[in-house]
């Protein structure tokens, strides 16, 4: 990614200056000291990915539940909640405000 917005400021005519690291594209040094940390950050951008993967694999393997816990919703609560958009004409937003649940959990009610 950075390589192809150096390479497209080069063909427009642009170098790329940075005052505080000191990295001017417009000499050979600065290229190269561009194209390195942009290779250390692709680098460690990649090392993250591949440790988020192992540490999600890792908690599936130990039984861990990933994501929002699920709202248990009683037989009486969904009743309501039923009631009150038929009847009451309600939209989700006011019903899921009125009973305290999520706007989610009203639309699969619904």
């Amino acid at each position: 990614m950075l390589v192809t917005t150096l390479h497209e400021f080069h063909e427009l005519g642009i170098d790329f200056v940075s005052l505080t690291e000191a990295i001017d594209t417009s000499t050979a040094m600065g290229k190269m000291t561009f194209h390195v940390l942009g290779a250390v950050a692709e680098l460690e951008r990649s090392l993250i990915a591949e440790r988020t993967v192992v540490g999600l694999r890792e908690a599936r393997r130990r039984g861990k539940r990933l994501g929002r816990p699920r709202v248990k919703l009683g037989p009486d609560l969904v009743a309501r909640i039923r009631d009150d958009r038929i009847n009451g004409k309600m939209s989700l937003r006011a019903l899921s405000n009125r009973h305290g649940i999520t706007l989610w959990s009203v639309q699969r009610l619904s």
